[in-house]
């Protein structure tokens, strides 16, 4: 295996600009050479933690999406586990979108009331007992920030699981059932989802940073098995993907819209949504205080191709 052209060929396909070319060399690199494999899985989870890789970056640099500037070293895990505007995680090193197909079929999955309006006060808290139902931790729905109805983040909390943990962010979640879409997955070269969010901070220039995230989780089964039992496991997933931004508010333009995607394999049962925001600091900080972020308009897309398939598989 060449290093040097492998960390090419995976910095493309996470930053999803590979080639149909590229895309081929990588798939049958996956399929014929093991320790490619093996590097590809600990690299793609590594994505996973790219909110805490930022952390130690120039928040100005970050928040404005400049490329961030590296002194010179081995590149590791190459430059994309070290930049904040792509996350895209798979835990299950078993379905890997590597390659482009001939046909693309789009549509929209049920997230219900993506924009809020049927939430009239605070929302349920907790997380979810039932599906397409929002809830999570201290939220409301408001009119503000020139939009009829969007949920604003209160309070941070920490895990229900463990009593004494931080009080790091405040998260909101829906659990999506994608039984409306088992044929399309069975049936399909590659499939993945695009989590669609827009984010606000309206807290003036200069205030503590705060980290927005977008994440998507995909599992096996039937939702029953996760109501009850968050947060998972490391191996209950079969993969997730997230978007993370750093803001110390001052934003100009409003609202920003943040998107994340995760490949879903063909016996993906259903999706857990999760959008917060908490602190931005050292793993373990407490967040700052809250009530001036909002999220509205929450999209969720299905992508799937069909054709020549180039998915590497174990």
């Amino acid at each position: 295996m060449d290093n040097d052209r492998f960390e090419l060929l995976f910095d493309a396909w996470a930053e999803s600009r590979l080639t149909e070319d590229e895309a081929s060399e990588l798939s049958a690199l996956l399929r014929h050479d093991p320790a490619a494999r093996a590097r590809f899985k600990q690299a793609a989870a590594f994505h996973g933690h790219l909110h805490a890789a930022a952390d130690s970056f120039s928040l100005e640099s970050v928040a404005e999406r400049k490329p961030i500037e590296f002194p010179s070293r081995p590149r590791g895990l190459g430059l994309v586990a070290s930049l904040l505007a792509v996350a895209l995680t798979v835990s299950s090193f078993g379905w890997l979108m590597a390659a482009r197909t001939h046909r693309t079929e789009i549509q929209r999955l049920d997230v219900h009331d993506g924009g809020f309006d049927a939430v009239k006060g605070a929302l349920p808290g907790g997380f979810p007992s039932a599906v397409h139902r929002w809830s999570g931790d201290p939220g409301e729905a408001v009119t503000a920030e020139g939009r009829n109805s969007v949920v604003r983040f209160l309070e941070a909390r920490g895990e229900s699981s463990a009593p004494n943990a931080r009080r790091q962010s405040c998260d909101i979640f829906q659990v999506v059932d994608l039984r409306q879409v088992r044929d399309q997955l069975l049936s399909s070269g590659e499939a993945y989802v695009e989590l669609r969010a827009d984010l606000r901070d309206s807290r003036p220039a200069e205030s503590t940073p705060v980290r927005f995230i977008v994440k998507v989780y995909v599992f096996e089964g039937t939702p029953d098995s996760i109501f009850g039992r968050w947060p998972p496991t490391s191996d209950q997933s079969l993969g997730s993907g997230a978007q993370f931004r750093v803001t110390q508010g001052g934003e100009t333009g409003g609202w920003r819209t943040t998107t994340a995607r995760c490949v879903l394999p063909p016996d993906a049962g259903f999706l857990v949504i999760q959008i917060g925001v908490g602190s931005a600091g050292e793993p373990g900080l407490d967040s700052p205080p809250l009530g001036r972020q909002f999220v509205d308009d929450v999209r969720l897309t299905l992508v799937t191709r069909n054709g020549p398939s180039g998915v590497a598989a174990r």
